[in-house]
Parts: structure tokens; C-alpha cells; sequence
């Protein structure tokens, strides 16, 4: 067995508390996922950078040291050779060479002898950013969904705020925070004006949606929307920039969550990606209750607000988003609406937005739902995780798809946030998705 249960068991560092049948369970599926690891030939390269992630994240529990670095060197050699192969998107923090180099960045800090390969990442990192922005030239590239979390701009920007000390990372971290103040702009579109984060959707987005948007959308999410420029822009302003139209940019997205909130039964709700007749009034959108989640719901959205209230010294924004988040701890689970334990829009990502704002203001709401939370995703083991995936994906009418080693949506996630909220000790992982 790779993990040593004694070690996690007599853990000093574990600030949170679960019953004890149940960190019993969670220990045993963790050795359970590492297991996978036995057969390390058959990770892939996409699959190596969340691995490498976990490494890191339970070094200090491997029963033996050598291994721990055995597992490490061969994942890193796939991951070397899925960046030879072009395997990873250029810039994406899910599946790109900005997640890459967050997760070597973190393994580094572990192990500095990487530090060599480190610089190399982010030599890869920066040529790439260079590349994708020479089309912020023309007119086109501001009519993209290219800011969001997921596959865009605001991902590798928070990446790049860790290096304060770089120059060229500092050089490139405000050619994004240009483009962004850029596109923070209003605009006309058909007589009317709207945000300058409406975007036309792609053909592969387009395919998702249930309404036609020929004219374009705008969209509220943090993974795909406007809350990822939020958080990064107000994460830059306190790192020290302070290019001319940043804080009006923040202000501007502020004041746009703001215009847009709607309540139900006195909890906060934001609309997710709305048209452009849906956003100038033409066209009704939906103001019901919406999932909890991370990636488009509410908690999300006010973690992004309460980052920059707190950021900017805004009391206002920041007691807002606080006292709304607290209404939200205080319903019952299932009013969240959520369905899976995963990081992008389930019980573990939610439970993570909560865990942080516990530690920040250290409200016991938080900490309760929190448990709770914790609770419900780490007792299911990979079988029971698996089928979970199976029974949704034939009450949805979907293909069914899993993976393990997968942050955002596998088992991987559930593990590793796991740690990370028990420990009260956030990672690599909760920076690329801006909760902090």
C-alpha cells in the first residue's frame, strides 16, 4: 500500500474534524485512488498533471519515501512528453500549459531540483500567451469568450500573479490585464448597449445551449463567464497593479453582478448565460433557484465578489457577498441542487467556496455546511463514484464518461479538495479556479 493510514490518522496539521466512521472512510478511499498509481503506466499525459497535483498534495503520507519519487519522476516524464507531443492546450489551466505549470510550480516548492524544468514550463507558458495575444490586434478577438477560467485568459493571469518577482511574468500578466481593461468597455450591438464581455459563442458552446443566441450572450459564471476576470483583476490590483482603468473594470463587474441579482425565497441567484435579447429585455430568462456549484452558481459568483470587496477594501460588496453566503449555508443540502460530489458543480467544489470563507471570517454557518458537505462526497469509493457517474448520465440522456485521475469532474478532485478543507490549508488547485 502506498499510503500510510497511521500517518494521515495521526496528522497535526488536520484542522477539521469528521466523525471518525467517516475520515475512516475517506482514508480508505484515498489508498484506494493511490492504488491506481501501482499501475502508473497507464497514465496518460492528460491525466499526469492532475496526478502530479496529487503527489504533492500527499507526499507526507507515503509509507515510503522512494516510491513517492519513483511515481513522481515517471509522471513527470509523461508529462515531458505529452508537452513534446503538443498534447496539452497552449494556454488553458484545465488541461493546458498554464495547469501544467501550476502543478509543476506546486511540485517544485516540494521538490526544487525540478526547478530547471519549472523555468521551462514557464518559458513554454509565456511563448504561447505571446502567440494567442497577437490577435488581441484585431477587432475579432474581443468578440470571444476568451477571458473565462476554464480555457481562457483569466486562468493563466492568476498563474502569473504568483511571480511578482519575474519580470517577463510581470510583463505578460498586464498585456491580459490591458486586454481585459480593453474589454471592459461597452459596447452597441444592434442599437443597444451591453457589457464588452458579450461574446459570440462558439460552434462547440452553441451545441450545449437550448436557446439560439445568433446575436451573442452574455454569461455570469465563474468557469466560463465574467466572475473569472472579476476575481483575477481584483487579485492584481492587490498584488500592485494599478494600470489606468483597472479599478473602474472591477467596479464595472461589480456593479453588473449587481444589476442582474434576483431572489427566491430571500437567497441570492444571478442569471448563468443569458442572450443578447435575454439581457437588453426582448426575452424573458428563467429567475428560479440554480445549482450551488462552483462553476455557475451562486456560491461561486459571491466568492468572486467577495474577493474583490475584500481586495479593494469595498465593506459594502464584501459584507454583501458574506451575509448572502451565509443564507445560502444555512439551507438544506438538498435545496443545492447538486448531484454529483465534484469539484466543478458539486458537493466537494461548493464545500471548498464555504471551507474558504470559514477561514476568512470564521463564521461557524461555514464550517457546519462545510462538514456536511465533506460529509456527503468523501464516503463514496471509486465503485460507488463510478456508478454515480453511470446513473446520471442515463437520467440526463448523455454519453457516459468518466475519469479518475480528473480534477474538475474526477475522483482526483474529491480527494484532493478533501485534504485541502480538513487541513485548512488551500493548494494550487483552488487558485486555478479563483476561489483565491
Amino acid at each position: 500500500m502506498l499510503i500510510n493510514i497511521e500517518k494521515i490518522k495521526s496528522c497535526e496539521s488536520i484542522k477539521l474534524k469528521l466523525p471518525e466512521h467517516i475520515f475512516d472512510e475517506y482514508i480508505q478511499n484515498v489508498c484506494e485512488y493511490f492504488a491506481l498509481l501501482e499501475n502508473i503506466n497507464n497514465v496518460k499525459p492528460g491525466e499526469a498533471v492532475d496526478v502530479v497535483s496529487a503527489l504533492v498534495s500527499f507526499r507526507e503520507y507515503f509509507d515510503i519515501e522512494t516510491e513517492w519519487e519513483r511515481l513522481t519522476l515517471h509522471t513527470l516524464d509523461t508529462l515531458r512528453k505529452g508537452i513534446n507531443r503538443s498534447f496539452f492546450d497552449k494556454i488553458s489551466v484545465f488541461g493546458g500549459m498554464a495547469q501544467v505549470a501550476f502543478s509543476v510550480s506546486a511540485l517544485s516548492l516540494a521538490a526544487p531540483k525540478i526547478e530547471p524544468f519549472l523555468k521551462s514550463v514557464n518559458e513554454i507558458l509565456l511563448n504561447n500567451l505571446a502567440e494567442y495575444l497577437g490577435g488581441a490586434e484585431k477587432e475579432d478577438f474581443y468578440t470571444l469568450g476568451n477571458y473565462e477560467v476554464i480555457n481562457g485568459l483569466s486562468g493563466p493571469l492568476r498563474y502569473l500573479l504568483d511571480f511578482s518577482d519575474d519580470e517577463k511574468m510581470n510583463e505578460m500578466a498586464k498585456k491580459i490585464i490591458d486586454i481585459f481593461i480593453k474589454r471592459s468597455k461597452d459596447k452597441t450591438i444592434l442599437g443597444k448597449k451591453v457589457p464588452g464581455w458579450h461574446y459570440y459563442t462558439s460552434e462547440v458552446e452553441s451545441s450545449f445551449m437550448n436557446e439560439q443566441a445568433t446575436n451573442g450572450v452574455v454569461n455570469y459564471g465563474v468557469s466560463h463567464g465574467m466572475g473569472g476576470p472579476l476575481a483575477a483583476l481584483a487579485i492584481a490590483y492587490n498584488k500592485g497593479f494599478r494600470t489606468e482603468g483597472l479599478l473602474e473594470a472591477i467596479n464595472g463587474l461589480i456593479s453588473e453582478y449587481m444589476n442582474v441579482l434576483y431572489y427566491v425565497n430571500d437567497i441570492a441567484y444571478f442569471p448563468g448565460r443569458i442572450t443578447f435579447e435575454q439581457y437588453v429585455g426582448n426575452e424573458e430568462f428563467a429567475k428560479a433557484p440554480s445549482q450551488m456549484s462552483w462553476c455557475y452558481g451562486s456560491v461561486g459568483i459571491l466568492r468572486a465578489l467577495y474577493i474583490s470587496g475584500n481586495l479593494l477594501s469595498n465593506e459594502k460588496v464584501k459584507q454583501f457577498a458574506q451575509d448572502e453566503l451565509i443564507k445560502i449555508a444555512k439551507m438544506e443540502l438538498s435545496d443545492y441542487q447538486l448531484m454529483q460530489p465534484i469539484v466543478c458543480h458539486g458537493y466537494i467544489g461548493t464545500a471548498a467556496i464555504l471551507n474558504l470563507m470559514y477561514l476568512d471570517t470564521n463564521r461557524i454557518e461555514f464550517l457546519q455546511k462545510t462538514t456536511e458537505m465533506l460529509e456527503a462526497s468523501v464516503v463514496l469509493n471509486i465503485e460507488r463514484f463510478v456508478e454515480n457517474e453511470k446513473q446520471l448520465a442515463n437520467v440526463r440522456n448523455t454519453t457516459f464518461r468518466v475519469s479518475l485521475h480528473n480534477h474538475l469532474e474526477g475522483y482526483n478532485g474529491i480527494m484532493q479538495t478533501a485534504l485541502s478543507i480538513i487541513k485548512g490549508h488551500p493548494t494550487e488547485n483552488e487558485e486555478r479556479l479563483l476561489m483565491i
